[in-house]
């Protein structure tokens, strides 16, 4: 077939790097109509292999095959020439007047006799979608905010499924290439002068390109200028909510010390994580925060983040609530605070209710008793996620499969329940009425889980601001909260105001933290995009509570052992407590004086079991529980009760290598005792030693770093020692830890050469940094296997953030 029209739109190259990755193509327009409108005036040209470079306004001639192009899961079919044989160019300088349209449409089909057709939007748009900015170059419109049908101000779920359907357009960048260059025409002005990114909210008037189907959606590809309006502009700080206390809730989108897991995957991209997680909690500046999806590894993650937090606000500004390991699930519920401003009161508590353990899995909620130091008002704070509405059940019968609320909304509204029972437990054995719950329910405003909270007498905060500030997370371009604060009827009055602060969910992803497939890096150090979710805010005025004295103890609990070897519970304190007792998770279990300060145990059959310290008093009981990996034993062993030993194992790039040793004692110790040895390559006998000198401090620790350590690592203490001899280790050598002539602690096997690593089920050792797992409170001697997985958290190379701190 033969076809004559002018070109509309020219997606024959690419400026970027001249290889073929725009469209590969051009769109032509018949110049005057035919009598039937409701066909097409206009054709895609797929000219893949054209040697004929065409330009808008040419009068062409193509010859070529009509097909029905339909993509991957696309749901309907593109019109094109295709297997083009000649192009020829007749004449140039001609143009099309765009046909004009307006959203919402007035059908599904209405957008079908335009396809290939010049086409211009007069109206102002709204940008509703930037999830694809990064990946495709492409920016989801709309006429005004789409809302997510259970979070919308005033429609019902079926008529906003309905109206946003009609409502959609996509602004496309005239290219098929993944992970576009941000900086060339058309993408660059696309973005904002103000802050460098497009977030939606912003606007667009006046906008024209040719209409296609792909990737299952209509969109246009852009003609002439293209000019957004910043009309949502980010803010500095949350909006003030006033109080004398100021709370807050974050989902941090899996923060993870431990690299490659489920979040930062390199030591780059967790620096660059952590300084956008420290910009925004810097400036929310809340007495108490949430945070959900931390590691879930007994504080590590926690003491870290408080560490580079206080760095930029001040020494001791904040502390964290540590409730060791919690539940079955990787990610937890964690919070920090200001002990200048509040203080805990008794032992955080944690939902145990099997109800609240649905689909095979527990991440409990975590509850926690704080009073302002100003005047002893008191209050619950209750961090909370509850179960995802991704991956859903495989029978399609299933009361969690999808029925508009998302999968497993079943198994949502009955943690919902379960959380409320629980919650009202905690109030009846505390006498502390005022409860302040925040967290992500996975639940937009008006589903089920939620109305069970607001039916037994909780206010959803969220609904005290205007309907389109009610916004905390993104999805397929509708906006809505899954976010919440919920106050109990007795606190509601004391709340001083509520704001969700728009950093993360209203911008695109190709300004996060991670530094694959940016192009070019947009990265900043600062609040915004450093998760998925908004924080919420919230401001109390709480009245003042007569001081309360609740039973509380602290203790470090091991994560690991061997069966045979005695482990320890150490650093063992209680107060306000009358009976004091440990489970030990394997059926034995012990009363302990309340002054014992530890308690040991020896494991007779590996597995994992469950230590829990309860602290018996008036009111509710303190706990302290985590789980612990018990492996079988093997010639190695471990020494009786807390010694020194190896904290942290760095592998750097070259010579950049450390040792680290902790003394987990409460006094400190005569160094000169104690001697570092080598084993390389498999060696018998040790090939270099260090004899140690000095004292080690009560919780302190020793570095020693190679003498050549050529990085430009600022962390070392002034107590560092430089040397190359036992430090000068690859990733298949022993370590180990003497005292008196006799090893304490060891890392690798002794006398066996492994090859070029040791190897624990799926963790290797080549190339990586080791840091001793926070439960270990004792050195352990390999035996003739090492299980490295068992006491050792893996970290890529050149992970130097842990060095010099337990």
């Amino acid at each position: 077939m033969t076809v004559r029209g002018i070109v509309t739109g020219a997606f024959q190259g690419n400026a970027e790097d001249s290889s073929n990755t725009q469209l590969n193509g051009f769109f032509i327009q018949q110049p005057v109509a035919d009598a039937d409108p409701l066909t097409s005036e206009g054709l895609f040209i797929y000219a893949q292999n054209a040697t004929v470079k065409v330009a808008v306004g040419d009068y062409v001639q193509v010859a070529g095959k009509v097909a029905e192009y339909k993509g991957t899961g696309d749901t309907r079919t593109l019109t094109e020439l295709s297997e083009v044989s000649a192009i020829s160019v007749c004449g140039s300088g001609l143009s099309v007047t765009p046909t004009t349209l307006t959203l919402p449409l007035a059908s599904a089909e209405a957008l079908e006799a335009y396809e290939g057709m010049l086409v211009r939007f007069e109206q102002t748009l709204t940008v509703t979608d930037v999830s694809d900015f990064g990946h495709y170059g492409s920016i989801g419109l709309s006429n005004g905010r789409l809302w997510e049908p259970y979070n919308h101000p005033s429609m019902t779920p079926a008529a906003v499924v309905a109206a946003n359907a009609l409502n959609r357009i996509i602004l496309d960048d005239g290219s098929t290439k993944s992970y576009p260059n941000m900086s060339v025409t058309p993408i660059k002005s696309y973005l904002s002068s103000a802050s460098g990114t497009r977030r939606v909210g912003d606007t667009l008037t006046g906008v024209s390109g040719p209409l296609t189907w792909s990737a299952n959606a209509w969109r246009f590809h852009p003609v002439g200028t293209v000019s957004f309006v910043d009309a949502n502009p980010r803010t500095a700080a949350p909006a003030s909510v006033g109080g004398s206390l100021k709370v807050a809730h974050y989902n941090v989108e899996n923060f993870f010390t431990t690299l490659g897991s489920r979040g930062a995957s390199t030591a780059t991209d967790f620096a660059r994580q952590r300084k956008k997680l420290v910009a925004a909690i810097a400036a929310i500046d809340a007495d108490v925060i949430n945070l959900i999806e931390t590691q879930n590894d007994a504080g590590v993650t926690l003491a870290n983040l408080v560490t580079a937090l206080n760095e930029k606000v001040g020494a001791g500004t904040y502390s964290y609530v540590d409730v060791g390991i919690a539940g079955t699930d990787e990610i937890i519920q964690a919070m920090l605070y200001k002990p200048a401003k509040v203080k805990t009161v008794g032992n955080p508590q944690i939902i145990t209710d099997t109800n609240f353990a649905v689909s095979g899995g527990m991440r409990p909620s975590i509850a926690q008793r704080f009073a302002s130091v100003a005047n002893g008002g008191g209050f619950w704070m209750v961090a909370n996620h509850l179960k995802s509405k991704g991956s859903c059940p495989s029978s399609s019968s299933s009361a969690d499969a999808e029925y508009g609320q998302g999968c497993w909304n079943a198994s949502r509204t009955t943690q919902a329940k379960a959380l409320r029972d629980w919650v009202a437990g905690l109030v009846s054995a505390s006498g502390e009425s005022d409860v302040l719950m925040m967290g992500d329910f996975n639940a937009y405003i008006d589903e089920d889980p939620l109305k069970v909270l607001e039916s037994a007498g909780y206010e959803a905060l969220l609904r005290r601001l205007p309907a389109n500030q009610r916004n905390s997370y993104q999805f397929d371009g509708e906006t809505g909260a899954l976010d919440h604060a919920f106050a109990s009827s007795l606190l509601k009055s004391q709340v001083s105001g509520i704001t969700v602060w728009h950093i993360n969910s209203e911008e695109p992803e190709i300004i996060d933290y991670t530094t694959a497939n940016k192009n070019p890096d947009l990265y900043t150090e600062t609040p915004y995009r450093g998760s998925d979710h908004d924080p919420v805010v919230v401001g109390l005025n709480l009245n003042a509570d007569a001081a309360v004295s609740v039973a509380t103890l602290s203790a470090n609990v091991p994560t690991a052992a061997t069966v045979g070897t005695s482990v320890s519970i150490t650093n063992l304190l209680v107060s306000n407590g009358t009976a004091l007792t440990v489970s030990w998770g394997d059926g034995n279990s012990e009363s302990l004086a309340l002054a014992a300060g530890s308690a040991s145990h020896t494991y007779a059959s590996p597995g994992t079991y469950t230590i829990t310290l309860t602290l018996t008093g008036s009111g509710l009981p303190a706990t302290r529980s985590s789980t612990i990996k018990v492996t079988a034993s093997s010639s190695g062993g471990s020494v009786s009760g807390p010694e020194l030993f190896f904290s942290e194992y760095i592998e750097g790039t070259s010579n950049n290598k450390a040792l680290e040793i902790y003394n987990p004692l409460s006094t400190s110790v005569d160094l000169s005792a104690y001697t570092v040895k080598i084993y390389a390559n498999g060696s018998a006998t040790s090939t270099g030693s260090l004899a140690l000198s000095g004292t080690l401090g009560a919780g302190e620790t020793l570095v020693i770093r190679h003498s050549s350590f050529t990085t430009a690592f600022t962390g070392f203490p002034a107590t560092a020692i430089s040397n190359s001899t036992v430090v000068n280790f690859n990733g298949d050598d022993a370590v180990t830890l003497e005292k008196n002539g006799s090893t304490i602690d060891g890392i690798g096997v002794v006398g066996t050469d492994p090859g070029t690593e040791w190897v624990s089920g799926t963790v290797s050792t080549l190339n990586k940094t080791l840091r001793r797992k926070s439960g270990i409170t004792q050195g352990s001697i390999p035996g003739t296997s090492w299980d490295v997985a068992t006491e050792w958290d893996v970290y890529d190379v050149d992970t130097f953030s842990g060095l010099g701190s337990r």
